[in-house]
């Protein structure tokens, strides 16, 4: 964790208590832990320790997603609302797909999900910030650069809890239409 977290966690004996119980729950995931811990960073009081404890176990899934999915959503549960938004518009790709980060931030602007400018230069600015926090939240992976664009992906365990948000969660608004296991492989060239 960084610096501040240390500051929390040196802050109170209970709070120690609890972070001890945050990394049981994770199981010793390194991927979790990291995610979690990005969630956790600004929790500063016990009762917002003790809230994210009590929103961790209340999530109820079958086998793998018993384990990993609560953790990870407990994460995406800290966004802020458009950074959730356009988290959520990647389940539109496969597993491990690279996406140039600009080509991303002009399909979350023209569907509407960069909402504080009007302008495609202007919101390449937003979705650069949000960018960068998905991938500090260890949300959305580096892809590295391809034909001089940087590219971002997403693991598929990610991915796969992205299809289970927008199957189990997101159901009154903002809706997206996914195949699950349509495998592609790149994007449909779509005509406007």
């Amino acid at each position: 964790m960084c610096e501040p977290a240390d500051e929390t966690l040196n802050s109170h004996l209970d709070i120690q208590n609890l972070a001890k119980q945050v990394d049981e729950r994770c199981s010793g995931l390194p991927l979790a832990l990291i995610i979690i811990s990005y969630g956790m960073a600004c929790k500063t009081t016990l009762r917002e320790w003790k809230y994210a404890i009590e929103m961790l176990k209340r999530y109820v899934l079958p086998k793998i997603e018993n384990e990993v999915f609560p953790l990870l959503k407990f994460s995406y549960d800290n966004l802020p609302d458009a950074t959730m938004k356009c988290f959520l518009y990647y389940c539109m790709y496969p597993e491990d797909y690279c996406i140039p980060k600009q080509r991303l931030v002009e399909y979350w602007f023209w569907e509407g999900l960069l909402n504080e400018f009007d302008r495609i230069s202007e919101a390449q600015m937003q979705g650069d910030n949000i960018t960068n926090s998905l991938l500090k939240a260890c949300l959305l992976e580096n892809g590295g650069e391809i034909h001089g664009e940087d590219h971002v992906k997403m693991h598929d365990v990610i991915c796969d809890m992205v299809l289970w948000i927008t199957h189990e969660f997101e159901t009154t608004e903002n809706n997206l239409f996914v195949k699950v296991g349509a495998k592609l492989f790149e994007e449909p060239d779509v005509k406007a």
